[in-house]
């Protein structure tokens, strides 16, 4: 997905991860951390050897979207881990989503052993793994060197993308940092800091996650995406990455913030004119302000004209000069360079006048988005009454269908979840829809009526799934009256009918174990 250049997305920010016990001074050394310009490694000391990576095999096996209580079909991944100290290894998110298993393998000698996910961030695509600490399990590692992660990588410095052969060999293909950038990894609404690099890579079969190192052997990055037409490498840059390791150092991972807002560029001289803006004059409008996001806490109201974060200046494109990267989105001085709790200032222009706003970085969980962002490691959450299935709507369930399927009620429910502040400011914590229709007895005529989002069932207002659940135990004389937020808007189901429907749904043909996941 491009980034555009009229609306850049500072939203989301969230990760989940086994805690383990924090460090007091932990948040002062990660903030100088970012704060100071990475300085440049010396000369080359030593190529990468295979004795710094390890292969990474995953069995997945998601959720259906469409018919929540059935799995997939189980598939298998194949990647190369970075062995990091403490005998961790650091492969992408992607890499382990929905992982029923994994296993870590050497790759000249064939050891296997089994490894979990000790801390995942599936916005920044990141994931670390881990084995135990028995005598089998120290002895995998014992030949194994951890390699060090390097940040200083800048537009023009050559690269390596490792890779295994059939017998373990290394393999590396050269690569040139073309340009640096923002952009979306893996989940809706995410943008990161990415490098571009050129030059052709060779195709391995273990290629789903693969590192991306410097000449002196140190990690700068992995690989995101290769495009094989125009041989343009994304690559997951080493600075996210030394950001994610520090936040799961203190054993309380927090994730990256975020502020939680849009931005239109103020580019077009007529439109500058409009806003009141002098024609030299630096920012963007705040087209945007998310509700309980970093932004509104620090006080930015829409139409706010966007002029500096932190003391960087912020130009009518909505970029800032960095001191490494030179011209980038300024998104990145908050999701790249800070952490959640740091102190943020915010210079705007409000009715003509400077003034400078100051709050505390926050990050938004997937739960608390009136739609899902991404659903990853769990089953969709559903409600089955008499035929009819509810659901919670989601990003991932909307993208299912793909660009091409997009038409009808699945169109509405896209700009519905490409524009929720309605719903949201109903009160409603997620959207409940309507997503199939199973044939029954109990629904016949309702056949076609998937994708229309409830507002009320036997009249209590719809907010969440649980309120469905509970509204659907008190029918009104014997029916269930389901109000809709689209024609026909009203379904009528008789009670003793759907209850009857419902058991005659439990392991028939749909191969239905449960009505209801409320988990």
């Amino acid at each position: 997905m491009k980034l555009s250049q009229i609306f850049i997305l500072l939203a989301l920010g969230v990760s989940t991860l086994q805690a383990q016990t924090p460090a007091a001074d932990a948040p002062k050394r990660r903030r100088a951390a970012a704060a100071a310009p990475a300085e440049r490694p010396a000369a080359p000391q030593q190529v990468v050897q295979n004795n710094s990576v390890v292969r990474v095999n995953a069995t997945s096996q998601p959720y259906s979207l469409h018919l929540p209580w059935q799995k997939e079909s189980a598939s298998g991944r194949r990647g190369l881990g970075v062995v990091l100290a403490g005998n961790r290894v650091l492969v992408t998110a992607q890499m382990v989503a929905d992982a029923t298993y994994i296993e870590l393998e050497l790759p000249e000698k064939g050891s296997k052993i089994p490894a979990k996910v000790v801390a995942v961030d599936y916005e920044a695509n990141l994931a670390l793994l881990e084995t135990g600490a028995s005598d089998r399990q120290k002895a995998f590692f014992s030949g194994l060197k951890p390699m060090a992660v390097d940040v200083s990588a800048r537009i023009g410095d050559k690269v390596d993308i490792l890779q295994t052969g059939r017998v373990g060999e290394l393999i590396e293909s050269e690569l040139i940092i073309g340009k640096v950038q923002i952009r979306r990894y893996n989940v809706e609404g995410s943008g990161f800091l990415v490098y571009e690099a050129n030059n052709i890579v060779r195709s391995e079969g273990n290629s789903f996650t693969l590192p991306v190192v410097n000449k002196a052997g140190k990690l700068v990055g992995l690989l995101l995406a290769y495009d094989s037409k125009n041989q343009i490498t994304t690559i997951l840059p080493a600075p996210i990455i030394e950001h994610f390791l520090k936040d799961v150092a203190d054993g309380s991972y927090e994730g990256f913030p975020s502020l939680g807002m849009e931005m239109q560029s103020t580019m077009d001289e007529q439109y500058r004119e409009y806003l009141g803006m002098k024609p030299d004059a630096p920012g963007v409008l705040i087209s945007m302000v998310m509700k309980g996001g970093s932004a509104e806490k620090a006080g930015l109201k829409k139409g706010d004209i966007l002029v500096a974060i932190n003391g960087f200046a912020i130009d009518s494109r909505g970029n800032y000069k960095d001191p490494q990267f030179g011209a980038l989105s300024s998104s990145h001085l908050v999701r790249g360079r800070a952490y959640v709790g740091d102190k943020v200032d915010i210079k705007v222009i409000r009715d003509g006048k400077e003034t400078t706003l100051t709050g505390d970085l926050a990050r938004r969980k997937p739960d608390d988005f009136l739609v899902l962002p991404y659903l990853f490691d769990k089953g969709p959450r559903y409600f089955l009454m008499g035929g009819l299935l509810f659901q919670e709507l989601s990003h991932p369930y909307l993208d299912a269908f793909g660009e091409d399927q997009r038409g009808g009620a699945i169109l509405r429910l896209s700009r519905i979840a490409s524009h929720p502040d309605k719903f949201e400011e109903e009160g409603r914590k997620k959207l409940i829809f309507l997503s199939l229709v199973l044939p029954t007895p109990s629904t016949q005529g309702y056949d076609k009526l998937g994708g229309q989002v409830v507002n009320k069932v036997n009249g209590r207002v719809i907010t969440t799934l649980d309120d469905l659940a509970e509204a659907f135990k008190n029918a009104k004389d014997g029916v269930h009256v389901v109000e809709l937020n689209e024609f026909p808007h009203l379904l009528y189901l008789d009670s003793f009918n759907a209850e009857r429907d419902n058991m005659r749904l439990l392991d028939g043909a749909y191969r239905i174990g449960s009505l209801k996941r409320l988990e």
